[in-house]
């Protein structure tokens, strides 16, 4: 099995580790590209390392330090919206294209379809037909339905139930255990808050909560991110097939 490089991190650490070493991976190297903001109730990534079983290996380097050994399949360890400029620093300076992780526990149907650098986390289901664009990111038993698109540097949270036909925008956020009705947009940049059922289109940049979803204001991009049109140029096709890629 060759070493996986986990290139950012965040609090979000062991839930690659998770992913990781259920696909076989006991070999690491961890890139920091910025220092981690450890708030009063998370844990730094350090100690997440610490907890690791024996007998997986983890290098710590600093991103000006890491060069990508060849063959060695890349991911983001950070799920910030801000991710896209490492993704795009990770290509400009090394020509990497990202790998996908797929829990073993989860399903992705044969019909769906992965772009560069997806991460699908244990006992989440991904439908016939649907696409997930670069670096999405499917959280632990989400379900995304048929027919259904993700968006680039999106994130679907622990618990999401995504209806069929549903289409999410990039770097949009569907917070913890939400359900989105079928046939509906999430715009660009919006965010909906954990809980939420959202059963309308949601424009983007707006944060929407509650049963139903009602809008409760507009969401500041500080960060500002590109839209999805202005991403598609770099991005990669999803393809039909693709898994956790060794």
């Amino acid at each position: 099995m060759k070493r996986l490089a986990i290139v950012g991190v965040s609090n979000m650490l062991g839930d690659f580790f998770d992913c990781a070493m259920a696909c076989g991976y006991t070999d690491f190297v961890v890139v920091i590209n910025a220092e981690e903001v450890v708030r009063p109730r998370t844990r730094s990534f350090r100690d997440r390392i610490a907890d690791l079983p024996p007998g997986v290996r983890v290098l710590v380097q600093d991103i000006a330090e890491f060069a990508p050994a060849p063959g060695d399949p890349c991911v983001l360890g950070t799920t910030a919206a801000a991710r896209f400029r490492l993704a795009a620093e990770l290509r400009d300076r090394f020509g990497v294209r990202l790998a996908c992780l797929v829990h073993p526990a989860a399903y992705v149907s044969p019909l769906a379809a992965l772009a560069d650098g997806v991460f699908v986390g244990a006992g989440s289901v991904v439908g016939a037909a649907a696409e997930l664009h670069q670096c999405a990111f499917v959280n632990r038993a989400a379900s995304v339905g048929h027919d259904t698109v993700v968006g680039p540097y999106a994130r679907v949270q622990p618990g999401v139930n995504v209806g069929g036909h549903v289409r999410i925008g990039a770097f949009v956020t569907v917070g913890v255990g939400a359900s989105v009705f079928q046939e509906t947009v999430i715009g660009d940049g919006a965010l909906v808050a954990g809980g939420a059922v959202v059963t309308a289109d949601v424009e983007a940049r707006q944060l929407v909560a509650g049963v139903p979803a009602v809008v409760k204001k507009r969401v500041a991009d500080n960060a500002n991110l590109p839209t999805w049109q202005e991403l598609e140029p770099q991005l990669s096709v999803p393809l039909r097939g693709r898994r956790s890629q060794a």
